[in-house]
């Protein structure tokens, strides 16, 4: 019997608790860097999108003669290019990859087929560290989380792109979380006439409030309520609604907000826009 296969034995019949601790050497993932795949519409990414999945790994290849950017790392799965790494994150990594100074390594964390392009693919490098005997988890997990990646656009009918997120300290309501928001800011029973009149059934309404398909015009907004209080806002502007419906002036309603005022609402109103993608208009009362 061969050492390797004396070894594989007493692994597989002990444990890897059975040999020499000499011999056992425990790796922590160290987090680098998480982005978004750069320039995935340009390769084989959106062809094999269904194919790829969120545990797989990929392998990062250092392009110096690429004549955009000397420092440009590809990212392939299965040996097609999906993308890049973003080019103000490359430098530092590519001289990393070709010195072999660490041993990197990259794996998708999040897929988002239904997202723009840039936003489809997320991923997270990651350096392999070998845990000395003075360390603890403690001392290495904060280099150690991975974060959910924010979608800025989600894709629908010909490049519409409908959904944002609000700041950090604020949740997004959810389909049921928006239901039970109304009933529980509602004086009178008819906000349950107000849903079932509107929607024709929760999965749409869900819908509706999970794509951000939900708008105001802006002047119907009564004048004692606060037009900063509907209005979704990224990076602190105000997200307008432009060419995409007959009429300009139309908002991203903030569901949150909505939410807490049913008694001012008396409808909402199928709206179809110029693409016939369909949104619900607020309407308020007089």
């Amino acid at each position: 019997m061969t050492r390797g296969n004396f070894l594989r034995n007493l692994i597989g019949f002990y444990g890897i608790a059975s040999l020499p601790l000499e011999m056992v050497k425990q790796y922590q993932k160290v987090y680098l860097l998480q982005c978004f795949v750069r320039g995935f519409q340009y390769y084989e990414g959106p062809k094999i999108v269904n194919q790829i999945n969120s545990s797989g790994l990929l392998e990062m290849v250092h392009e110096p003669d690429n004549e955009y950017d000397p420092c440009a790392i590809a990212l392939h799965f299965n040996n097609q290019k999906i993308g890049f790494i973003p080019m103000e994150s490359n430098e530092v990594l590519s001289v990393l990859l070709d010195t072999k100074l660490l041993d990197l390594q990259a794996e998708i964390t999040h897929i988002e087929p239904n997202a723009s392009d840039w936003e489809s693919i997320y991923v997270a490098i990651y350096a392999m560290t070998e845990i000395k005997d003075n360390q603890t988890q403690e001392n290495i997990e904060p280099y150690t989380l991975l974060e959910t990646p924010k979608y800025y656009t989600l894709k629908s009918n010909h490049n519409t792109y409908t959904r944002i997120y609000l700041d950090d300290e604020n949740e997004i309501l959810n389909g049921e979380q928006f239901y039970e928001t109304l009933v529980n800011n509602s004086s009178t029973d008819i906000v349950y006439d107000l849903i079932h009149y509107s929607f024709d059934n929760g999965q749409e309404m869900e819908t509706v409030i999970n794509e951000s398909r939900m708008v105001i015009q802006k002047n119907s907004i009564p004048k004692d309520i606060e037009v900063s209080d509907l209005e979704a806002t990224l990076n602190d502007k105000i997200l307008k609604i432009e060419n995409v419906f007959d009429d300009d002036g139309y908002i991203i309603a903030n569901v949150n907000k909505v939410a807490t005022i049913p008694d001012r609402i008396q409808i909402f109103e199928k709206l179809m826009n110029k693409h016939g993608k369909l949104f619900y208009e607020i309407i308020f009362k007089n």
